[in-house]
């Protein structure tokens, strides 16, 4: 007996209740499906139809063992996806942009299941559902500033984070610091002054959390960042459009910044930075995979992160200087 063909065979007359239209849905003649249920009965020592009228009825044992037989039939349907999946490699859904020469250099040597591991740019929103309903094995979200905690069991913190820099279409390249002070946008020794005579500091929807959090707002108020210079963005659109329409700053991850062809520093003096949760899955424990050297270095340089460890701030004792000193060419 086939075992596999006699399950869809019961399945077929079940749903349809007759053993003509299950033999059409399954091209067959009628006697071969009649042999296949037939063959199923013996083997489970039940009977599964009522056959006693002129409509064909499941009987009791019938009904009780539906549910099992179509969940192993959707199990067995399923197998050639996984087997492709695994094929094409891990899929591992990320929140943010992705840089697609850093992704192939960053990737090209390391294996998860067995190949080479895929990354999607995804929404943070739509991670957990992509992973619930399969599309995806795996998730990197790169949380905005202020942000909550994880609460959902599959998603937990790493001690991977992605600093923010200051872009301004005012500076010239990628090289060099600035310190906090250099965002007052007024000469030394002018106070608090007038808020218009103040630099705009765009901020990205996402980190809209850092004007509720008191312990990133300190160290910039200690170096004179008045709270009225902060303005969050209705979108990355809107932010990067009042950077080149008015020259404010924004603050955004360095790869967002060279999406944008925007010259940006690193902060010096303050640590701002988004934290990275991973999201895994039964397919994939991407935190556990994480503790090999080579996947995490890859992860790092995919997403732009570093380990928390590793404090980028190095703090000094300087001059302050208006970051307008440093002009494009």
């Amino acid at each position: 007996m086939n075992l596999l063909k006699s399950l869809e065979m019961f399945r077929a007359v079940a749903e349809h209740e007759s053993f003509t239209r299950a033999a059409d849905e399954l091209s067959l003649a009628q006697p071969p499906i009649s042999r296949g249920v037939a063959d199923l009965e013996k083997h489970l020592g039940v009977r599964l139809f009522d056959r006693s009228r002129r409509r064909i009825r499941l009987t009791a044992a019938g009904r009780a063992v539906l549910p099992d037989v179509l969940e192993i039939l959707r199990r067995i349907d399923g197998l050639a996806e996984a087997a492709g999946r695994r094929e094409e490699g891990t899929l591992i859904g990320v929140h943010g942009q992705l840089d697609p020469a850093v992704l192939v250099a960053a990737t090209r040597d390391i294996r998860l299941g067995g190949a080479v591991p895929r990354f999607l740019p995804t929404e943070s929103a739509a991670l957990d559902d992509l992973i619930e309903s399969g599309d995806v094995d795996a998730g990197l979200d790169v949380r905005g500033l202020g942000s909550a905690l994880p609460t959902q069991r599959r998603r937990q913190s790493s001690d991977l984070v992605v600093d923010l820099v200051v872009a301004s279409t005012r500076f010239s390249g990628t090289e060099g610091t600035i310190g906090a002070a250099d965002l007052r946008g007024m000469p030394p020794g002018m106070g608090f002054g007038r808020l218009a005579d103040r630099e705009t500091i765009a901020i990205l929807p996402e980190d809209a959390g850092l004007l509720h959090d008191s312990g990133l707002l300190t160290p910039l108020v200690a170096r004179g960042i008045h709270l009225g210079q902060l303005r969050v963005t209705d979108s990355e659109f809107d932010a990067v459009t009042h950077v080149f329409a008015h020259g404010s700053v924004l603050l955004c991850t360095a790869m967002t910044a060279r999406a944008h062809s925007l010259p940006y520093r690193g902060l010096r003096d303050v640590e701002l930075a988004r934290r990275v949760e991973v999201i895994g899955s039964g397919s994939c424990d991407l935190l556990d995979e994480m503790e090999s050297p080579e996947v995490r270095t890859a992860i790092s340089a995919i997403i732009g992160a570093r380990s928390q460890e590793h404090s980028a701030v190095t703090p000094v004792r300087d001059a302050y200087a208006d970051e307008r000193l440093y002009p494009r060419p």
